[in-house]
């Protein structure tokens, strides 16, 4: 049986939007850090996986989302490890309000990097024995982002700073996000709320990279946005989310992507 790990979160102001909502963002560096108090009761903490020069990356999300926390509001979060193959393990985290409701499940790839060589490696039966994830032989295939439609995208260009640089030496997960979304405009953001995201990490972005974000929409069923994160025209990562419109919400200044 999976081992599962539980902890509650009040959600203070300064990780919200405008709107008083929980950031995706910020969602996912509070996913992050429940992930590695998990291990550390696990006795396989940062200390631990150092020592082996080798650390933990994310190369997928997977969002589903019924509404994003408020400031203020109590939440708990439970994460356990589903499944791990030879290079890959699977996570799932599950929000919670203060009365049990389900507000958010989240899936998440995990790979083990080698320090030296930047590259991913196998991951040890060892490493991961403590979890008491299923193993399986199969790599999962699954969805991926949508292209983006370069006929109709808009982008806005950034270069990485020294705070985007996190202890494992590469950019944040959640300033991907923050870049990957800061292309939609204020007005849309504000009457917007994401009801599922798909985001892949291809490539790491390095101190001082030019970065490009590109963001295109669609509307079928749901409105939908595909956006893309380029460094010398390479993508680092892709995202798709689906949309909702807020009506409730007004917003009166920028212009809607």
């Amino acid at each position: 049986m999976n081992h599962h790990y539980k902890q509650t979160q009040a959600i203070p102001y300064y990780l919200c939007d405008r709107n008083h909502q929980l950031t995706l963002s910020m969602l996912v560096n509070l996913l992050i850090e429940v992930s590695e108090n998990h291990s550390a009761g696990l006795g396989r903490e940062e200390t631990y996986m150092n020592e082996r020069g080798i650390s933990w990356i994310i190369l997928r999300y997977e969002f589903d989302i019924k509404r994003m926390p408020e400031a203020k509001e109590e939440i708990e979060i439970e994460t356990f490890a589903t499944e791990y193959n030879k290079l890959f393990t699977y996570r799932t985290f599950i929000v919670r309000d203060d009365k049990n409701n389900p507000l958010i499940e989240v899936k998440a790839t995990f790979a083990l990097m080698d320090y030296k060589s930047r590259k991913i490696v196998r991951i040890p039966a060892v490493v991961v024995e403590p979890y008491e994830a299923l193993f399986s032989k199969r790599i999962r295939r699954e969805i991926k982002p949508h292209e983006i439609d370069r006929e109709q995208m808009s982008e806005k260009n950034y270069t990485v700073r020294y705070f985007d640089i996190d202890t494992n030496q590469h950019v944040n997960n959640s300033k991907y996000i923050e870049w990957l979304l800061d292309c939609l405009s204020p007005t849309f953001l504000t009457t917007h709320e994401i009801n599922h995201g798909i985001i892949t990490f291809d490539k790491e972005v390095k101190e001082g990279n030019e970065v490009t974000s590109r963001v295109s929409k669609r509307i079928d069923d749901k409105i939908q946005t595909d956006h893309r994160i380029d460094v010398d025209g390479i993508s680092h990562a892709k995202a798709t989310f689906k949309w909702t419109e807020n009506i409730i919400k007004e917003f009166n200044n920028g212009n809607d992507q």
